[in-house]
Parts: structure tokens; C-alpha cells; sequence
């Protein structure tokens, strides 16, 4: 097996070939010569990513062909004949080939042309080969997630509504959960119409917030003249979500229009019933989606490097974490009449690792991330902001408990919400964040699982967390030896002594680091040849930005 990125063995298909001839369309030949051609001085090459992506030679030559397209986003089925160096006619010929580059997750196709799936193309970049997506097995808030990729691709064309509704059958069937359980009992015996109306319906109320559709809405769902029936069907009263109390009409203050609807709430609370949705007063809708869960199996494993102090921190909670130890210390703490809940603040410079410490620890542990989106939790309307962060505590109690494993709670940036309380405050936007804060610290005090937050910005934390937090990591700009071992695991061609001298010359950060290796990828790829040490060294010392009016200020990534 060679020991070759899956971008270095495309380059090395690409000059077997020629590149430069793939583009004369004038210039065919059969696909059975482009093979011969290519494995005259790149069969390891072409066998590996056959292995490695498990893919035919013909589908790998096509892919390859693709990625070398001028970095096209879309091209014709013809254009990629000609890029490929074969007629028209032999190239339909290989159509289950192309088909299964499709469903493999590789491509994309629609009307407009054929283009690497976003998935892909970041697999290719990071050197790993496609993994099959899951479809099976999945909770409810797993499968609102393909909804919502699928509902994009139905919108950009790059699936058809066939191949949609073939897709939510199968998670339906496959999957038993209060999304798939509820859908497939409203949707039964309906027309294909009705399915994508409910599932664009629940996608926008719960990735969106939007709880008033109108049907301009969604037109970028529906064939040609088809919503037109739907609408109709719908001002008649004879569309069976109607029938069975699924969709009614949006109430306009105190009247309802029939060119607004929205799921009822006795429906919402029975499709979003493992996400913890319950009905609530009228003034008190559930108006925001502020956190998402990252599942720990889709955590990509990366090398950290820390010194022995922080490791050592590190290394603590790491083991704390682990499922049989967390039980039986929670159940020793609970005898002794104490706190159960493990709140962790981990604090420093940006781009330190704060933040990919705790994926890395969710990972190793098999424990999901509950993540925060701070901004929508702080919303514009006095009032909504407390009910919002209520809601967070209270979703993140049901993942809690529907879990096998307790998911950790992370507010990252933490300080935008955990900042200093307003003593005496008596405007509106002040009241409102001493009330989140004091809700923060109850629920802290309650808290029945794991937190962690992250910021820069520990002056601005209000005195009262310190105590609340059991655990406190400060995560410091690595020393010359440790940035030394970040630079050669980032650009392991990096002969030992440039990573050493690029540790002592430039004082970054980890992330920093991470972003000089990113740019050196990027300018490689579009070169077509790897930048030298000393075009390295200028890529450095474009990281810092020098103001002399304000000193010297360092960005991270």
C-alpha cells in the first residue's frame, strides 16, 4: 500500500494522463486506453484510491477528472466527457458508474450539471475516504438533521422529488423515534404532496423558528404546478393533514387567515416529543432552536499538545469522564447529600485548544456535545432571553435522560452570558441579563450532568460562577518545545529542525498554527506544488497584524 494523500495520487492520475489534454474535448479515446494510459506510470496510485474509497476504476478516473476541472463547481455531462478524453456516447455508457459515485455520496447531479458533494470534498481534503451515511438507528434530533440537508438539496435540484420521497420512506421505516413514529402515522395514505409539506413545515419551525408559513415559503419545494394544487386542496379544507388537526390556519391577532398555517400545537408535541417540546402558554412558544447536538461518533479524532501541567488537568477529566467512574462518583456524592453535577470553566488565550479539548473529550468518552448558541438565547425581546435560557436547561435535562450517556453541556465563548451582574441596573437590557445570569446560577447549583464553558475573557465573569465551577483549566500559548511538536503534526513534511526554528522565531498559538498549515493546503492546491519552507516563513509573518497605533496585536484562528 503507498503511502500517498488522496490529492497526491489524483496529481499523480492527472500527469499519467496528461492533464492538459483532458481538456480538448477534440482529443477522445476510450475509457479502456484512459485505464491503460494511467496505469502505466500511476497503477499504485490508482489502485490505492480504488481500495481506499472502494470505488471501480472507472468511477475513481471520473472523480479524479472532476476534482482537476478547473475547480469547476458544476460541470456537463458532456464537458466531463471531453475532460475525461472519451466521446459522448461511450461516456453515457457508464451511467450505473456515475449513478454510484451518486449513491455513494460522492456526487451530486441535477439539471444544471454534476459537482462533488460539499461532504466529499472536505473527506478528500482531510484525506479520508467517504463514510457511508447513517440512516439507521437514528434519534429524532439526528434525523431532523438529514431533513434539513435533504430539503436543501430538493431545493437546489440536486436530487429529484422522487429520490426525496424514496429517502424520508426509508429514515420512516428504518428509524423509531417521535419525528418518524408521528410523520408515518399523519402522512399515512397521503399523495407525495402532503410529505413534503410536512417536512418543510417542520424544518422551518424548528431550524428556523418559524411558526407562520405562508406558501411562497415553499415553492422551492414543489414541481412545477404542484403547489398550486396543494393550495387549493388547502383552501377547500381537503388536504388529510387538515383532516386529521396536523396543519390550521395561522391566527392574525384576532383572526385567521387562510393564506397563513402552522403545525398545531398538539401535533408539535408529538413530533418534537424527544427534543422535549411541550405546549406552552400562548405568550411562551417555543420561538428558538438555541442548541444542536454534535454526536461523539462524528467527532474527528486530532492530536493535542499541551505541556505536563495542562496534560496532566486534562488527563483528570478525562478519566472522570469515563462512563462507570462519573456513575460512581455522582452516586457517592448523592449519599453524602452533595452536588452531582461536574461544572468545568476552561479559560485562556484564543486559539489555545480550549474548545477542541473538550470535542476530543467528548469523543474519547462517547459522550454527545450539547452546544450553545449564545446569540439566539439573547434575544431582542425583553423577556424572551430568560425563557430561552429555561428552555436550553430544560432540553438539555431530556437529552439527559434519554441518553445512555450524560452529553456535555458546552457554552462556548461563555462570557457573552456569564459576564459581570449590573448592580443597581435599572435599563430594560441590563435587568435582562442579571435575570439570565441568576437563572444560569441556579441551574447551576441543580445541575445534574456535565457543563463546561469556555471564554478568553475571565475578568468579565461575574465573581458568583467562581465557586460554581468545580473544575477550573487555564489553557496557556504552548512553550517553544510544544509549538515545535504542533508544527511538524500540522506540516509533517516539516524537517525536526524548521518546525524548531519556526517554535522559536513566531510566538502563536495553536489555532494559529493550524491556520499556516491551512493556508500552505490551500496555496498547494492551487498551484499544483507545495510551497517551499521559505514561502512558508512569509505565510507567518502575514498572521500578525502590527498597528503601531495600538501595538502589536495577534490574531487566532
Amino acid at each position: 500500500m503507498i503511502n500517498k494523500t488522496i490529492i497526491e495520487c489524483v496529481r499523480a492520475i492527472d500527469t499519467a494522463f496528461d492533464g492538459k489534454k483532458w481538456r480538448k474535448k477534440e482529443e477522445t479515446t476510450e475509457m479502456s486506453a484512459v485505464i491503460g494510459k494511467i496505469k502505466k506510470t500511476a497503477e499504485d496510485e490508482l489502485e490505492h484510491l480504488c481500495s481506499l474509497m472502494n470505488l471501480s476504476q472507472v468511477q475513481v478516473i471520473i472523480l479524479s477528472a472532476m476534482l482537476r476541472a478547473s475547480g469547476a463547481y458544476r460541470v456537463s455531462d458532456e464537458d466531463l466527457a471531453g475532460i475525461i478524453g472519451i466521446d459522448y456516447l461511450e461516456y453515457i455508457s457508464y451511467t450505473d458508474e456515475i449513478e454510484g459515485l451518486k449513491k455513494a455520496g460522492y456526487i451530486k447531479m441535477s439539471d444544471r450539471g454534476i459537482s462533488i458533494s460539499p461532504v466529499a470534498m472536505n473527506a478528500i481534503k482531510h484525506n479520508k475516504p467517504l463514510e457511508a451515511e447513517q440512516v439507521t438507528g437514528l434519534d429524532a434530533r439526528s434525523v431532523l438533521n438529514l431533513i434539513k440537508v435533504k430539503l436543501k438539496d430538493l431545493e437546489n435540484n440536486d436530487i429529484t422529488h422522487e429520490e426525496f420521497h424514496e429517502y424520508i420512506d426509508f429514515l420512516e421505516e428504518n428509524n423509531k423515534n417521535s419525528i418518524c413514529d408521528t410523520c408515518r402515522k399523519y402522512l399515512k395514505e397521503t399523495e407525495s404532496e402532503e410529505k413534503i409539506l410536512l417536512y418543510s413545515m417542520i424544518a422551518r419551525f424548528w431550524f428556523q423558528n418559524d411558526d407562520n408559513i405562508v406558501w411562497d415559503d415553499l415553492e422551492d419545494y414543489f414541481e412545477e404546478g404542484a403547489l398550486a394544487i396543494v393550495r387549493n386542496y388547502y383552501r377547500s379544507e381537503r388536504l388529510v393533514l387538515q383532516k386529521r388537526k396536523v396543519i390550521e390556519p395561522k391566527a392574525d391577532g384576532s383572526f385567521f387567515s387562510k393564506d397563513a398555517f402552522h403545525i398545531t400545537d398538539e401535533a408539535k408535541e408529538e413530533i418534537f416529543k424527544d427534543l422535549g417540546y411541550t405546549k406552552e402558554k400562548n405568550d411562551d412558544k417555543t420561538k428558538v432552536s438555541a442548541s444542536s447536538l454534535i454526536k461523539a461518533s462524528d467527532i474527528d479524532a486530532k492530536e493535542l499538545f499541551f505541556s505536563k501541567e495542562q496534560q496532566k488537568q486534562l488527563q483528570t477529566l478525562e478519566e472522570l469522564f469515563e462512563e462507570d467512574r462519573l456513575n460512581s462518583i455522582m452516586e457517592s456524592l448523592k449519599k453524602k447529600g452533595m452536588r452531582t453535577g461536574f461544572s468545568c470553566l476552561f479559560y485562556g488565550s484564543p486559539g489555545t485548544g480550549k474548545t477542541e479539548s473538550v470535542y476530543q473529550m467528548a469523543r474519547k468518552s462517547g459522550r454527545d456535545i450539547f452546544l450553545i448558541d449564545v446569540a439566539k438565547i439573547k434575544s431582542c425581546w425583553v423577556g424572551e432571553s430568560e425563557k430561552n435560557i429555561r428552555r436550553v436547561f430544560n432540553q438539555y435535562r431530556e437529552c439527559v435522560k434519554s441518553g445512555d450517556k450524560t452529553p456535555i453541556l458546552l457554552f462556548n465563548e461563555a462570557d457573552a452570558i456569564f459576564g459581570i451582574r449590573q448592580s443597581g441596573a435599572e435599563r430594560a437590557v441590563e435587568k435582562m441579563e442579571n435575570s439570565i445570569q441568576n437563572i444560569i446560577l441556579q441551574e447551576m447549583e441543580d445541575l445534574q450532568g456535565i457543563l463546561i464553558a469556555t471564554t478568553n475573557l475571565t475578568g468579565n465573569f461575574d465573581k458568583a460562577f467562581d465557586r460554581r465551577f468545580l473544575y477550573k483549566l487555564r489553557f496557556d500559548n504552548p512553550d517553544t518545545k510544544v509549538k515545535s511538536q504542533i508544527w511538524k503534526s500540522m506540516i509533517p513534511e516539516l524537517k525536526p529542525s524548521q518546525a524548531k526554528k519556526l517554535a522559536a522565531e513566531f510566538d502563536f498559538s495553536g489555532g494559529q498554527i493550524e491556520n499556516i498549515a491551512r493556508k500552505k493546503t490551500v496555496a498547494g492546491l492551487i498551484s499544483g506544488k507545495e510551497p517551499t519552507y521559505r514561502e512558508l516563513r512569509e505565510m507567518c509573518k502575514t498572521e500578525s497584524i502590527n498597528d503601531k497605533t495600538e501595538g502589536k496585536r495577534k490574531i487566532g484562528y
